[in-house]
């Protein structure tokens, strides 16, 4: 049986690494700007709510619909601005790792100053940390392609030990941290 191929980048991601040199591996992010559950659900109410009120005649359902379609107008700029930060590519290179947006570059660690992957579960929403020094990190969200290899690669490059994803202090501040220099 043979594996699903990875989902391919956007175009824009897409253009970008190529412009790369020494690309690893590439990871996608597989969501878009419009699966914001602060967006949908908003907008699907309004929508059943305006399709129930002509069917039950009943006039509340069209007060429903307008105060639910105002809530998903409001909420646009919000979903836009997390939309423009979110890392729509991760792109692991041979001394760093990178995020892009659309081809934008958003953020880079080098491994050499990477010290911990970390694995952070809010209320069953998983999240996973690649941590650099000072606490400067890159969020991998869940739904990141292949991101068991993702996070594997992450440690093996960085040289951080199996095991050592739930560290507690910095080496900047723990003097028998075992992060390689």
């Amino acid at each position: 049986m043979t594996s699903a191929a990875p989902p391919a980048l956007r175009p824009a991601d897409q253009h970008a690494v190529d412009a790369m040199t020494d690309v690893v591996s590439t990871y996608t992010y597989t969501a878009h700007w419009f699966s914001n559950a602060t967006f949908v659900f908003p907008l699907l109410g309004a929508l059943g709510a305006l399709i129930a009120w002509p069917i039950f005649g009943a006039g509340e359902l069209l007060g429903i619909s307008i105060f639910l379609a105002i809530i998903t107008v409001l909420m646009l700029p919000l979903v836009s601005l997390t939309w423009a930060r979110t890392p729509t590519a991760i792109v692991v290179r041979d001394d760093s790792v990178e995020t892009l947006h659309q081809g934008r570059r958003l953020k880079s660690l080098n491994w050499k100053d990477i010290w911990a992957v970390r694995k952070k579960d809010t209320m069953g929403n998983i999240r996973w940390y690649i941590v650099g020094l000072d606490e400067e990190y890159i969020s991998v969200e869940g739904e990141i392609s292949n991101i068991d290899s993702l996070l594997d690669t992450s440690r093996r490059l960085a040289g951080i030990p199996e095991g050592q994803e739930e560290i507690a202090a910095s080496p900047a501040h723990d003097a028998t941290s075992t992060h390689p220099d």
